[in-house]
């Protein structure tokens, strides 16, 4: 029979707040680093931009769109008593970025932008393909109430 570790060897929980750093996807944020500070987890912030050579229509400028999402994950990260990774890329697919970023976490916190099913079907959400193809449990934080 094997033995349980001794709570001192276990390494902490890792969690993942992946956020488009929109409204809804900073309610996802602060709820990861609540849990985390709580559980005391190490919590990992993740922000994917769209790579404009791949898809030209979200920016002309990843350089600067990751140095400045890097400074905001990092102000809030320093923000807070929590063990946080700052994590910004850039990829084609968000949605698999994300996925691919996530699959060492325990949990993985995403925002809704509460769009309708009308709005998810024309432009998909990234929210929902993480929830369906995830290997691991996935917390789906709603809307600010005043954006619904």
């Amino acid at each position: 029979m094997a033995r349980a570790a001794p709570a001192g060897d276990t390494p902490p929980m890792l969690l993942c707040a992946a956020t488009d750093l929109s409204e809804s996807g900073l309610v996802a944020v602060r709820h990861a680093l609540e849990w985390a500070r709580v559980a005391g987890a190490r919590l990992r912030l993740l922000h994917v931009i769209p790579d404009p050579e791949l898809a030209p229509a979200f920016s002309d400028d990843v350089g600067g769109d990751v140095e400045r999402a890097r400074a905001t994950l990092q102000r809030l990260a320093e923000e807070h008593e929590v063990a946080c990774d700052v994590d910004v890329r850039a990829a084609e697919d968000v949605a698999a970025e994300i996925l691919r970023a996530t699959g060492d976490c325990d949990y993985v916190f995403v925002g809704s932008q509460g769009k309708s099913a009308f709005e998810r079907f024309r432009l998909g959400s990234v929210a929902t393909a993480v929830m369906r193809q995830s290997g691991v449990p996935v917390v789906c934080c709603p809307p600010p109430a005043a954006a619904r």
